[in-house]
């Protein structure tokens, strides 16, 4: 039943997986060559795109979810700092190319320490943590549908006004959309083929 009411929500939002954001393709320059700096020449830009159409919908803004995450990609210094800051001092500011290195660098850190190359696990811990991996431990599995059966989450808050959150949704629909919205965005930026990288399988 979950797994329907998720695919179910993926699929109504199609109509809006047709189209190219023009905002977003005027990043891809600058995610193509962080990407290629700070990850692999061949690794699949269209997934990094697509992060950030997810994140902002390739907007610079400041979040609203009480974390005060920032940029295209809603990078939380709270988190971050202390892994970014020292490499990136300028990752927080608008239009800083430090932004889309600090992005593409702790996306790599991600990558390398995943536990499988399906890159879905890499993009769903870096939207909700590591939780994705105990859930696929629990399964025995590292495909998304049997990982899923074993995600008992709460509630997040998505929304906060100062000390008062306004907005909470399931934290286990929230990050199991995540991969699979990434990978219907991505398609919209494709260039290549994935290669040697695998994102389901």
């Amino acid at each position: 039943m979950t797994r329907f009411t998720l695919l179910l929500c993926l699929s109504i939002s199609g109509l809006s997986l047709l189209w190219a954001n023009p905002r977003c393709l005027k990043l891809e320059p600058a995610i193509q060559e962080a990407t290629e700096r700070y990850i692999a020449k061949d690794y699949p830009t269209h997934y990094n795109i697509a992060t950030a159409e997810k994140e902002t919908r390739c907007q610079w803004r400041n979040s609203l979810d009480g974390y005060s995450s920032v940029g295209y990609f809603q990078l939380t210094p709270k988190f971050l700092d202390p892994l970014l800051k020292p490499l990136f001092p300028d990752y927080t500011k608008p239009y800083s190319k430090d932004h889309f290195y600090a992005f593409a660098y702790y996306l790599n850190t991600l990558i390398k320490s995943n536990p499988t190359p399906q890159l879905w696990i890499v993009y769903q811990r870096y939207n909700g943590g590591n939780w994705v991996i105990q859930e696929c431990k629990l399964a025995k599995s590292w495909e998304w549908e049997k990982c899923l059966q074993f995600c008992r989450r709460g509630q997040v808050c998505v929304w906060k006004v100062g000390t008062e959150c306004k907005q909470y949704r399931s934290a286990c629909e929230i990050n199991y959309l995540y991969s699979l919205y990434i990978y219907r965005y991505a398609e919209r930026y494709r260039r290549r083929e994935d290669g040697r990288w695998r994102y389901w399988f």
